[in-house]
C-alpha cells in the first residue's frame, strides 16, 4: 500500500496544476479507500465552471496513470441520469464514496448528496426487452 497522504497530495496536485479553475474535486476509487500502489491509478473527479466542457480523460501525471471525470456543475445532473439509465454508477460512485480533495464553496458536498440521492431512487425499471 501507498501513503495515503501522498496519494491525496499527488490527485490535489494533479487539480491545482490542470484545472486552477476548478470549483472542487474528489479522490474516488481504490485511492480513495486507502488500497492503492505504486502501479494503481487515481480516479479523479473535477467539478469545472459551466462554461467549461463535461469530458473524460485519461492522462500520466508525474508517471502515474490518472483518469480524469470533468464535469460542469450545469451537466452533472445529466451524467448522474446517464450512469442511473445505463445501471453502472461510474461516477455517481466516485461522487458518493470518494474523498474530498477540495470544495472551497460547497459544490462537492453539494454534488454528493445529489448523487446519494440518485443512488438511493435505485437504478430505472427494466424494459420489456430487457
Amino acid at each position: 500500500m501507498e501513503d495515503q497522504e501522498a496519494v491525496e497530495a499527488q490527485a490535489l496536485h494533479v487539480v491545482t496544476e490542470l484545472f486552477p479553475h476548478a470549483l472542487g474535486s474528489l479522490l474516488g476509487g481504490s485511492a480513495a479507500q486507502g488500497r492503492a500502489s505504486s502501479t494503481s491509478d487515481l480516479d479523479v473527479a473535477v467539478l469545472l465552471p459551466d462554461p467549461d466542457v463535461s469530458r473524460r480523460e485519461v492522462i500520466r501525471h508525474e508517471g502515474r496513470v490518472v483518469e480524469l471525470f470533468l464535469n460542469t456543475l450545469a451537466d452533472v445532473p445529466e451524467f448522474f441520469a446517464w450512469d442511473r439509465a445505463r445501471r453502472r454508477g461510474t461516477v455517481l460512485f466516485v461522487y458518493d464514496q470518494g474523498l474530498p480533495l477540495a470544495d472551497p464553496h460547497g459544490h462537492v458536498a453539494r454534488t454528493r448528496q445529489l448523487a446519494q440521492d440518485v443512488l438511493a431512487s435505485g437504478p430505472p425499471p427494466l424494459t420489456a426487452a430487457e
